[in-house]
Order: C-alpha cells, then sequence, then structure tokens
C-alpha cells in the first residue's frame, strides 16, 4: 500500500505493533490485579487495618473504626466446586459483609487465631463467649 506522499505503509507492520503494545497492556493490568499479600492490622479501641498489596507494588488501605463494626464472623462458603472458609466483618449501617481477605483464602487454622484477635481487639462479649465453642484444626 502507498501513501500519498510516496511512503509505503504496512499494514502487517501495524498490526504486529498493535499486537505488541496490546500484549504489553495486558500483562500490565493483569499484573496490576495479582495480590501479593493481605494483612490485618488491628488496633485495640480504634479500629481495624486492611491491606492489599499487589504484584505491581501498589497498596490498598482501608480502615474501619472499633465503633463501625458489629461483630467478626467465620464463614463457611460453598460453591459447585469448592468450600472454604472467609473472615468478615458486620458493618453499622452496612447491608454486605466486608471481607478482611478480598482475594486470598487462608485456612481456618489461620483464620481463628485472627477472628479470636478482633473479638478481643472490638471487645465483643458475644464473640468471648463463643471463643470456647469454635475447636481450633
Amino acid at each position: 500500500m502507498a501513501a500519498e506522499d510516496g511512503q509505503d505503509i504496512s499494514v502487517g507492520g501495524v498490526a504486529c505493533g498493535m499486537i505488541v503494545v496490546g500484549g504489553v497492556g495486558l500483562v500490565r493490568l493483569v499484573r496490576r490485579r495479582i495480590v501479593e499479600k493481605e494483612s490485618v492490622v488491628i488496633i485495640p479501641a480504634f479500629g481495624v487495618q486492611l491491606e492489599t498489596q499487589y504484584r505491581s507494588g501498589r497498596v490498598v488501605r482501608r480502615f474501619v473504626p472499633c465503633n463501625s463494626i458489629l461483630k467478626p464472623v467465620l464463614n463457611e462458603c460453598v460453591t459447585p466446586v469448592t468450600c472454604y472458609w472467609s473472615l468478615a466483618l458486620i458493618l453499622r449501617d452496612e447491608d454486605d459483609l466486608m471481607l478482611v481477605f478480598e482475594e486470598l483464602r487462608p485456612p481456618l487454622n489461620m483464620l481463628v487465631p485472627i477472628w479470636k484477635a478482633l473479638c478481643a481487639g472490638i471487645e465483643d462479649k458475644d464473640c468471648e463467649a463463643n471463643k470456647s465453642d469454635l475447636k481450633e484444626q
């Protein structure tokens, strides 16, 4: 194909360039969304900080004040192909649960001590009474 000013324009070259640029963009997008680490920092009498670190280096922090937390709960999540446990917070004036670990799925034996620490950190009397009922695996 020839352009009006006499230069050849290679359609194949342009297409290859677009594929390379699109591929690089896709890799960046995927890399940006891969979670490396999720953590919980409990600050007694103040609240809970939830932190998510992505492979790209991006860090997202969320702070939930103690007076917003009604109760931490352990949920058993059942899907057609798997079953796993999650730790969530029931929040005041919110319809949805807030997952403590949104992407990663730690095993129950890691979630139970975190749940107990959350119960103690927010001074939930109902939680304290139910601690003895929960058997650690």
